[in-house]
């Protein structure tokens, strides 16, 4: 029984939370012993799925050599092994830096782009530019970067002051206009030539905006977004922790989706295949090599940096994704998510607004809160751990089966909606 167990977004009193007794490929097992699909990997962090064989494999050989070491002055060859993988998907990368969670990958970039302007005697480029319905973690620092306010509101009194970006062109799939054309970008660059004086970085989403409920944002704004910030003297903060690594299908979203490498991409949740917890801050050499050149110390460390158990659940999940044709999967995946959604919406009135990209599909329920908190509860009935973000319905299920498992999504989630007719 839960008693003393506070849980992440629940309240102190939650007395209705599943116990879960094993996880294995896509489902979880409750102590019942019914199988639970895994329909939002367990948080977006699953891509080979639970009890993987790779990850047992990693943990148990690293093990046989040591759990955990200093990282200050000291490293070891998994960690210049995973930090070579990381800078090697890109052209212009040379260093990362470890935390144990995607909030601190942020609030290192965020310093980190902060005092290269101290560096370089920019000390009045203090703010920076995000996105409306913007999340990038729930740090008193992160979340002065977020664009929902329902999870600031609180700790406003605590939040540095930072400008966002309005209206937003989001898309419904690829094959909107808008992806690859969008021409609206005057009073945006007006506004950016406005404060570039006192701005030291822009921060986004790429693509996917997740907790703002899996909002797909034009491809042609957010590059000409990002070009607007290189012509105006401002850092780009690429935060991919939901999105990289495979979950669209492609390892590295800024790179390959919008040609562009920036100062700095965040990754963490699929680096390690959701076991170990860690995060990578993925730094370009017109960074590094200001601090090089000014011999200065970077005064941000975690404990567990550079965690031995986690890099080598990295390591082999690379190698993984590099080998196994993962990314490709998902690519030829998306159109059935896209297809399975817009026959939702065919099928109940309540859904619009059907949307996919890579291993997510989501779609809006226009329906009163009442039937929204039920949905959890049915999921759990018909077989399928599903949570909405608001109104917002979304699947975004483990890799690795991800077309095999779709005969089975389909089936789950179209009981779910009929018991909400």
């Amino acid at each position: 029984m839960l008693r003393h167990t506070w849980l992440p977004a629940s309240t102190a009193n939650n007395t209705n939370a599943l116990k879960i007794i094993q996880a294995k490929g896509s489902h979880l097992v409750l102590e019942s012993g019914q199988q639970i699909y895994d329909g939002i990997s367990s948080w977006w962090c699953k891509p080979i799925g639970h009890s993987h064989p790779l990850i047992k494999n990693s943990l148990i050989e690293q093990l046989n050599k040591f759990e955990h070491h200093i990282p200050a002055n000291a490293y070891n060859d998994g960690i210049e092994q995973l930090s070579h993988k990381l800078v090697s998907m890109y052209t212009t990368m040379d260093k990362v830096m470890y935390a144990s969670d995607g909030s601190c990958a942020i609030e290192m970039a965020m310093k980190l782009s902060y005092e290269t302007r101290l560096l370089n005697n920019e000390a009045a480029k203090t703010k920076f530019i995000a996105l409306n319905n913007a999340y990038h973690g729930e740090t008193i620092f992160t979340l002065s970067v977020c664009g929902i306010n329902e999870y600031k509101k609180a700790y406003s009194p605590f939040l540095c002051e930072n400008y966002f970006i309005d209206n937003i062109p989001y898309v419904l799939s690829r094959n909107d206009p808008l992806w690859e054309t969008y021409d609206n970008m005057q009073d945006i660059e007006i506004f950016i030539a406005n404060v570039a004086h006192n701005t030291t970085a822009l921060i986004i989403e790429p693509i996917v905006q997740g907790a703002a409920g899996l909002k797909i944002i034009s491809k042609d704004f957010l590059k000409k977004l990002v070009g607007l910030a290189r012509k105006y003297n401002i850092h780009v903060i690429c935060d991919e922790i939901m999105v990289g690594l495979g979950r669209i299908g492609y390892s590295c979203v800024t790179a390959e989706v919008l040609n562009f490498e920036p100062e700095f991409v965040c990754v963490a949740k699929n680096l390690t295949a959701g076991s170990i917890p860690m995060s990578a801050t993925i730094i370009n050499k017109s960074i590094s090599e200001i601090f090089s050149a000014n011999n200065k110390l970077f005064p941000h460390s975690h404990t567990h940096s550079c965690n031995a158990l986690a890099t080598s659940v990295a390591n082999g999940y690379l190698d993984y994704l590099e080998s196994s044709g993962l990314n490709n999967q998902v690519l030829n995946t998306e159109h059935q998510l896209l297809i399975f959604f817009q026959e939702l919406a065919i099928k109940y009135p309540f859904v619009s607004n059907p949307r996919a990209i890579g291993a997510i599909g989501a779609c809006e329920l226009n329906l009163d809160d009442e039937n929204i908190s039920r949905i959890f509860a049915i999921g759990i009935q018909y077989g399928i751990y599903i949570r909405p973000i608001g109104k917002t319905l979304y699947i975004m299920p483990p890799l690795y089966n991800i077309t095999n498992d779709m005969i089975e999504i389909k089936h789950k989630l179209s009981l779910v909606l009929d018991n909400l007719m």
